[in-house]
């Protein structure tokens, strides 16, 4: 028989182990059916982007959730209402799954103003247990980008003047803040080896002493925040590089920046090669012929002028083109000038002259009646010359038979 000791032993370790298995049941629902609300912020330079994470705790039972928008638990009252990104009412939160908790991330978007942002959900899991959790995360525009100056430089050549054009952005890295520009050259910080300069040649760097040929950077210039300023800068033809240097200063902070831009080649100015030949006749009319050179590397646009007022129209004529003859009057021809693109480039003066007094031609006999030919005295010369030789012949022959009868009769 068990003693009264052992049965109230047994009886209390009983109720106690009740009791504990009471409690953890009751206790299980609140202590793992909860969210975790946390925020993320990064800045641009119009707007807050904020990432927020909603977090299922350690249960593989999803949830459906809803957003409360009560003041009464926001941090802030300036707290932003803009809708966020996949967490919205009666989305499902999804539980714990291979050993990853389940979670909701969505994206809001907010001025720059704003200083908090508040989030509260309100979860009910598929076991009926309900549960209600907020985050909080505040917002510092002067933390929002960085106190950092960036320069970027490009060049082309520009052939109407003979000048690499340079074209400088400026760029304030900080969105809120506006700075100032201070361009920084040997006469500022003598001791500066990468002061704005430009270089003719290797490692020869001139000084730029005239910073207003920075034209957009120079003076009381003010880049606000997030923003860019373009400024351009002419630089002669047969330099080899330009190099700009930059301070930009905010309040209590400053940044510097140099950028080197470097020249393929040299840049030449478009130039036409224009020339005029002249010429008259002896009455006074000249003739200017007009022509632009093959190797020219632009038109010339020629104009003649002469005395009197007169004056040709504009005369285009592109590298290599055909001559264009221009006929100069007699009373103009007497002073003419030749202008390309309104640069007088050559002069002549026509003199007229007495013209020679055309020689009239040798006059022509009229030719005689044509006429038979003449056979007279030519055929009777022919016909005795003939009956000559007739003659001789017919002797020839008679003395020889008569030689022949002569020795036959010895």
């Amino acid at each position: 028989m068990k003693s009264p000791l052992l049965h109230r032993l047994a009886a209390y370790s009983g109720s106690v182990l009740l009791g504990l298995a009471g409690v953890a049941v009751l206790a299980s629902p609140a202590q793992a059916h909860h969210t975790t609300v946390t925020a993320k912020a990064k800045c641009t330079p119009n707007e807050w982007i904020i990432t927020w994470t909603v977090e299922n705790w350690d249960t593989d039972k999803s949830a459906v959730i809803t957003i409360v928008d009560d003041p009464a638990t926001k941090v802030d009252e300036s707290s932003p209402d803009t809708p966020i990104t996949n967490i919205v009412n009666g989305a499902t939160l999804p539980g714990k799954k291979n050993g990853k908790l389940g979670k909701l991330v969505g994206e809001q978007r907010t001025g720059l103003d704003t200083t908090t942002a508040d989030l509260t959900i309100h979860g009910k899991w598929t076991n009926g247990v309900e549960q209600t959790n907020a985050g909080h995360i505040a917002l510092d525009k002067s933390e929002c980008g960085n106190y950092k100056a960036d320069l970027t430089g490009q060049a082309a050549c520009d052939t109407e003047t003979g000048n690499w054009k340079v074209s400088w952005a400026a760029i304030n890295k900080h969105y809120t803040d506006a700075a100032k520009v201070t361009i920084i050259n040997q006469a500022a910080n003598p001791n500066d080896p990468k002061f704005s300069a430009i270089e003719f040649g290797a490692d020869n760097w001139q000084p730029l002493t005239d910073l207003a040929s920075v034209v957009g950077l120079h003076g009381d210039v003010s880049i606000p925040g997030g923003g860019t300023i373009q400024a351009t800068q002419a630089v002669p033809g047969n330099a080899t590089a330009v190099r700009l240097k930059l301070r930009l200063n905010w309040t209590g902070s400053a940044d510097t920046q140099s950028r080197v831009v470097a020249f393929e080649g040299a840049c030449v100015k478009n130039a036409p090669k224009p020339s005029a030949v002249f010429a008259s006749d002896c009455t006074g009319v000249a003739t200017v012929t007009l022509m632009n050179a093959k190797d020219a590397t632009k038109a010339a646009v020629f104009e003649v002028k002469g005395a009197g007022g007169f004056t040709s129209e504009k005369i285009t004529i592109q590298p290599g083109e055909d001559p264009v003859k221009v006929t100069v009057p007699k009373a103009a021809a007497t002073k003419i000038e030749v202008f390309e693109n309104g640069v007088k480039i050559d002069e002549y003066q026509a003199e007229a002259k007495e013209c020679p007094t055309p020689t009239p031609s040798p006059s022509v006999s009229p030719s005689a009646p044509p006429t038979l030919p003449r056979t007279g005295t030519n055929v009777t010369t022919f016909v005795i010359s003939g009956l000559a030789l007739v003659a001789i012949g017919f002797a020839v022959f008679m003395l020889a038979r008569r030689r022949r009868l002569n020795m036959t009769e010895v």
